[in-house]
């Protein structure tokens, strides 16, 4: 079983972009628990930590995206896994995190004009 979960994940950069997305998705199941337990002194610095997880996160898919910038030299199905980036609004909207809530579609946003901005060399160069 671990293994065909494993073998549906991917390999490599796409295996660390889903990794990262479904990460910051579950992780806010055990955060709302633990936050429903502690005193409000250290819930803040349950968020704050969560905050710090969301923006490596985030950082972490920008930095796949630089290191894959150009679309068609991407693994396949890279580009819609990065696109999936808008995911990690759920989170931030949950925590009210708002560098999260305005990167997430900025994010998705970004990949988008990457594929943009190829087609568009693309035109000029064959024309």
């Amino acid at each position: 079983m671990a293994g065909s979960v494993r073998e549906q994940l991917g390999t490599g950069a796409n295996f660390r972009v889903r990794v990262t997305i479904i990460g910051a998705l579950v992780s806010i199941i055990p955060l709302i628990g633990i936050a429903l337990v502690l005193p409000d002194s250290t819930r803040d610095a349950a968020f704050w930590i969560y905050w710090i997880m969301l923006s490596g996160c985030l950082l972490h898919l920008l930095w796949i995206l630089v290191r894959n910038l150009v679309p068609s030299a991407r693994p396949p199905l890279l580009t819609r896994d990065l696109a999936m980036g808008w995911a990690l609004l759920l989170p931030s909207l949950f925590t009210s995190f708002w560098p999260g809530i305005v990167g997430a579609p900025l994010f998705t946003v970004l990949v988008g004009a990457t594929s943009i901005a190829e087609r568009i060399r693309n035109r000029s160069a064959a024309s």
